[in-house]
């Protein structure tokens, strides 16, 4: 694909509106947001958890998926607050 054609392409993504977001009010965008939030902690605090139980020989990986998802969720919840502080919500 050329330069032309891609820049042609990145125009029209730009010029036309999503339209699965058009129908939704500010509530339910926000909503959105947060749990987009919530999952993207969720499951990078889970990787992360198990990937160190990898590393730690005596660890139980049950027990260290299961924390790394709560600090996970924990952390997506802050992320959400950080983010409505700094748009001022």
């Amino acid at each position: 694909m050329g330069k032309q054609a891609k820049r042609v392409r990145r125009e029209e993504a730009v010029q036309k509106p999503h339209d699965e977001d058009a129908h939704l009010t500010p509530e339910d965008r926000r909503f959105a947001s947060t749990l987009n939030y919530l999952a993207r902690g969720i499951v990078i605090g889970g990787s992360l958890a198990v990937m160190i139980g990898w590393l730690l020989p005596e660890a139980n990986m049950g027990r260290m998926l299961g924390l790394g998802l709560l600090c996970g969720c924990l952390a997506g919840i802050t992320m959400k607050n950080i983010n409505d502080r700094k748009r001022g919500r």
